[in-house]
């Protein structure tokens, strides 16, 4: 958990759903744990944070600086990251299901064995971006198979071998490699330059 002390030097709370802390400059804040649900954090400075297993479901990072910034097994489930800087931010093991990501610059960032199911990549620099092992799709109760939204993004170098799809309806979840074709179809993307194999 956050600690008190640091809340309180930081003027934050601990804990928090539906706050506002957008504009406010918190460059190397240690957020680790933390749980902020719906909260507001556009053009926040939070370059070079401590943001490890914190749960950030429905976030605004819109406009964010979160270079450097350290978001390893953090719960970032339906986030708008539209113009976020992310250069050089941990990503391993973090769950984006749903978010936004449209026309970003994700260049070189590792996203390997990350949740990324539903997540908007449409028109975002990839190039070089590391996603294997990634559940990059999910199939319904239909064995309907929808992914991760790739169309118009610069995809060329990206990394995405072995990434997955899982089912929805089974519990837990059971998890496979999605062929390529399934992944053509599901990102709506023809992937050319993408590493698949």
């Amino acid at each position: 958990m956050i600690s008190m002390l640091l809340a309180a030097v930081l003027g934050l709370p601990a804990n928090c759903t539906g706050c506002s802390f957008a504009g406010r400059d918190l460059h190397g804040a240690d957020l680790s744990n933390a749980r902020y649900v719906g909260v507001d954090f556009a053009r926040v400075n939070l370059r070079d944070a401590n943001l490890r297993n914190a749960n950030l479901t429905g976030v605004d990072f819109e406009e964010a600086d979160l270079r450097g910034a350290d978001l390893s097994g953090a719960n970032l489930t339906g986030v708008d990251l539209g113009g976020a800087r992310l250069s050089g931010a941990r990503l391993r093991g973090t769950n984006f299901i749903g978010s936004d990501f449209h026309g970003d610059d994700l260049a070189g960032l590792d996203f390997s064995h990350d949740g990324l199911e539903g997540a908007d990549f449409s028109g975002a620099d990839l190039r070089g971006a590391d996603l294997r092992g990634a559940r990059l799709c999910s199939r319904n109760d239909n064995g309907k198979a929808g992914c991760a939204d790739l169309r118009g993004a610069d995809v060329r170098g990206t990394d995405l071998r072995g990434v997955l799809i899982c089912n929805n309806s089974d519990r837990p979840r059971s998890c496979e490699p999605v062929d390529a074709a399934t992944l053509r179809r599901g990102t709506r993307s023809n992937l050319d330059g993408a590493i698949l194999s």
